[in-house]
């Protein structure tokens, strides 16, 4: 079979992490399925695109990196979960019209995108550039990362804690990187769907490449 081409849109370029988390889950749930994926960075384009254009913005993504199936990125910014989930989803997909809404995958982390990057210590730890760091980061269970009201300053505060740097080290400590750094040194990003969030980001994967393989005549 032909590989699945799919390509990312995010919010903004701090969440392109969200495509190795995006890579595992296709990987982990489909592993004979060859795949070829992109990120979508605005930035290098001569124009400004509107960040709530959602068409637009995937038209463009189409022509620049023609995809399969599309992974739209919107964070939910509420912990109300359920509600903020299908408003979310609805903002998206009602953008689309018919021939693109079955090729649209919606991304939406509860709070944001930080929240599933905080269920691997070691990761952390190996992200800030000490491995070695012997105390123990107070992460919270899974099951309350949808509580935190501010997931990216929780991250960042155990990545300054865990590289064990103080004064002007700690200073020139690049947070912003290491943020990067946590997703790429996670093997397993199986504790997330212990999330309703990402429950809901898998289970319209699912169905978005079981579609195109039925089409496909393709099993897996």
């Amino acid at each position: 079979m032909e590989e699945l081409k799919y390509t990312l849109i995010t919010d903004g370029s701090s969440d392109s992490t969200l495509f190795e988390i995006i890579k595992w889950s296709i990987n982990d749930l489909y592993p004979k399925l060859a795949i070829n994926g992109k990120f979508c960075d605005f930035r290098c384009l001569p124009h400004h695109v509107e960040l709530g254009d959602v068409l637009q913005r995937i038209k463009i993504a189409n022509v620049i990196y023609p995809f399969d199936v599309c992974f739209y990125h919107r964070d939910a910014e509420s912990i109300d979960v359920r509600d903020i989930l299908v408003a979310r989803e609805n903002e998206i997909i009602n953008a689309l019209p018919e021939n693109l809404k079955n090729k649209v995958v919606c991304v939406i982390p509860v709070k944001m995108m930080e929240t599933w990057l905080l269920t691997n210590e070691t990761a952390i730890k190996a992200a800030a550039g000490n491995r070695n760091y012997t105390e123990e980061l107070n992460i919270p269970s899974v099951g309350k990362l949808e509580k935190i009201q501010s997931p990216k300053d929780l991250l960042h505060r155990l990545l300054r804690e865990a590289s064990g740097n103080t004064g002007r080290r700690l200073k020139h400590f690049n947070v912003h990187q290491a943020v990067h750094l946590v997703a790429e040194n996670t093997d397993d990003f199986s504790p997330l769907r212990k999330l309703e969030a990402f429950k809901k980001f898998e289970e319209n994967l699912k169905n978005c490449i079981n579609s195109i393989l039925k089409e496909r005549e393709y099993h897996v």
